[in-house]
């Protein structure tokens, strides 16, 4: 619509000057009445021009503000995710320290309690990785969520944009008879072209 919308407003807008103009120029003294009229149409052109920028201006702020808000959420999951991450990792790291030092004190049962913390250190970082998983699962099905979210919050504002942009008016039935009056008049003054 914007191109369409814009190209015809922006011709309304020339032809509507280039209408006033021709009339201020060919016009005898008792066009005034003629010249103010199109002086009232171009104004009121310049009313819709001016209704549609308001419009395309509140929606673009509102869907930056969406835009801002979404990327936060983003940030906030992607940094519960890494903190989560590293307290896991923390704790590994920490089963296997133990479990060094539990095999140092112990240099009698080398062997066997090495094997069976091992096994119990093994277990302690399959679970872990589980829970990693699961973690990394639930962010990436909140990122998808807040994504589908922020689409949804954005095709509401395009809509509204849209409904806003329609009911905004241009007189260009009004121009039209004035355009047919200054072509009647041009040809009353000008019998020879």
């Amino acid at each position: 619509m914007s191109k369409k919308g814009g190209g015809f407003l922006l011709g309304a807008v020339i032809g509507g000057a280039a209408a006033a103009v021709t009339a201020l120029l060919l016009a005898p003294e008792s066009g005034k009445e003629l010249r103010d009229k199109l002086g009232k149409q171009v104004d009121d052109l310049m009313d819709a021009a001016s209704d549609y920028t308001d419009i395309a201006k509140e929606k673009g702020e509102d869907l930056t503000d969406l835009a801002k808000e979404k990327a936060e959420e983003f940030g906030k999951q992607a940094e519960n995710l890494a903190q989560s991450l590293k307290n896991k990792a923390g704790d590994v790291y920490e089963d296997v320290e133990d479990a060094v030092d539990t095999v140092k004190e112990d240099g009698a049962d080398f062997a066997d309690r090495f094997r069976k913390n091992s096994e119990e250190t093994a277990e302690a970082v399959e679970e872990t990785v589980e829970d990693i998983v699961i973690d990394v699962q639930d962010t990436v099905a909140d990122a998808k969520e807040t994504a589908k979210e922020g689409a949804a919050e954005a095709a509401d504002v395009v809509e509204e944009a849209k409904d806003e942009a329609e009911e905004v008016e241009i007189p260009t039935e009004e121009f039209d008879e004035t355009v047919e009056e200054l072509k009647e008049k041009f040809e009353e003054n000008n019998p020879e072209v």
